[in-house]
């Protein structure tokens, strides 16, 4: 078999046999620096990367930013010096809202720009998939997959979506601001959790009413902490909760509640990302802020420009076709929205739709754990999740094959 003429296996399968895809994108809150340097590593992403720098490059230089930059890149954003190990970023200047917000972006398109030009064209591809998601921020890169594009086309959205997610992180983090954490606290948190608290956290194991109900006594307990009160912002699963607040108080439920979430076996994961998202009160009006800027006013995307359905993590699960304002809904879904992942990915539990696949383009593999525990609720769906994060994920889902019967020979 001639290797030019074999085909992406799952592309193979679509055409074979029929099958179904639902596409998903992870969201924050992953260490995506090491899947990032696996990427770099890619000949076949050069111009990818080369795109990705050019729109650091552009953020680093605008005006406002370099004014503060002390501020909100106190040691920079070498990008491409951190990748060919010139310097090495420290973990807690990752996880900054200017820096891991674009960080957690460039890692999951580089697995989609390497999908598209490795055969999954979208004009091939599309029409054997039902509809795509993100999780929290992922939600940008499914509205860039749903455009269809590739090549200079893909690369020039590319590089205005990563303009826009590297602003929206100066804006999230300048209305936010940096927030100390009391050093009796801090050193408890090193002490018990070995690393410091951030403003959002996993909770899992306990369920939704039991954990509001906590949340209110301690609210009870500590008044002073209504002022920004702790929230349940991301509902993940049927036990699976982020809740939300100033990193101090974070610690301070931690602290007021460890034996007890001890002695029930519930889980605590901070989240390494420096300021509350999905919840309005971050932001307040300041949203507005972002909304006039130009790196937001330059997508001018609508819901009719997308390909296939890109169905939102919001209450209503709308498909974002369905949209004008697209820049302007993205950040507000972001910000401002609790994110229910049942209902991002609800086109996986209707009887009547035919979905045979899921491939997940990460960052980090949240969103196929996510999405598998919630399968399991549905033993009559019979659906198979592969993730491209990683050398061996991307590796699998990039293979060629024979496209007379979909096998390597």
């Amino acid at each position: 078999m001639n290797y030019l003429n074999m085909i992406p296996y799952f592309l193979c399968k679509a055409k074979k046999e029929n099958k179904r895809f639902f596409i998903q994108f992870g969201g924050q809150g992953n260490s995506f620096f090491k899947e990032m340097q696996i990427l770099y590593e890619r000949n076949d992403l050069n111009e990818f990367f080369d795109v990705a720098f050019a729109a650091i490059e552009y953020c680093l230089n605008r005006d406002d930013i370099k004014s503060h930059s002390d501020i909100f890149y106190p040691e920079g954003f070498p990008l491409k010096d951190w990748l060919e190990k010139r310097k090495h970023p420290k973990e807690n200047h990752l996880s900054i809202c200017t820096i891991t917000f674009p960080g957690n972006q460039i890692t999951q398109l580089g697995n989609l720009y390497a999908f598209i030009k490795n055969g999954y064209d979208p004009e091939e591809f599309f029409p054997y998939i039902h509809s795509t998601t993100g999780h929290s921020g992922g939600l940008q890169a499914a509205v860039i997959f749903a455009l269809g594009k590739k090549g200079k086309d893909l690369l020039e959205i590319i590089y205005k979506f990563i303009i826009w997610y590297t602003i929206a992180g100066y804006h999230v983090q300048k209305a936010y601001g940096f927030r100390e954490v009391p050093k009796d606290l801090l050193e408890w948190s090193l002490k018990v959790d070995r690393e410091k608290p951030y403003p959002m956290a996993v909770v899992s194991n306990i369920s939704f009413s039991l954990l509001e109900d906590l949340i209110e006594e301690f609210h009870e307990k500590f008044p002073d902490t209504r002022t920004f009160p702790i929230k349940i912002s991301l509902i993940n699963g049927k036990n699976i909760f982020v809740i939300t607040g100033h990193a101090d108080n974070l610690a301070l439920f931690r602290k007021f509640y460890y034996e007890y979430f001890i002695n029930n076996n519930y889980k605590w994961n901070y989240i390494p990302v420096s300021a509350p998202f999905h919840r309005w009160d971050t932001m307040k009006e300041k949203i507005y802020d972002f909304y006039n800027d130009e790196a937001c006013k330059n997508i001018t995307i609508t819901g009719k420009d997308l390909k296939i359905p890109v169905i939102s993590f919001t209450d209503d699960a709308v498909n974002l076709q369905k949209i004008q304002n697209i820049a302007e809904y993205l950040a507000d879904a972001m910000m401002n929205q609790v994110l229910y992942w049942d209902k991002a990915i609800s086109p996986l539990f209707d009887v009547e739709t035919k979905i045979d696949y899921v491939i997940d383009f990460g960052p980090g593999k949240i969103t196929t754990i996510l999405t598998k525990l919630a399968l399991e609720n549905y033993p009559t769906k019979h659906i198979e999740i592969h993730s491209c994060v990683g050398r061996a994920g991307l590796n699998h889902v990039l293979k060629k094959v024979n496209p007379d019967h979909c096998d390597e020979s």
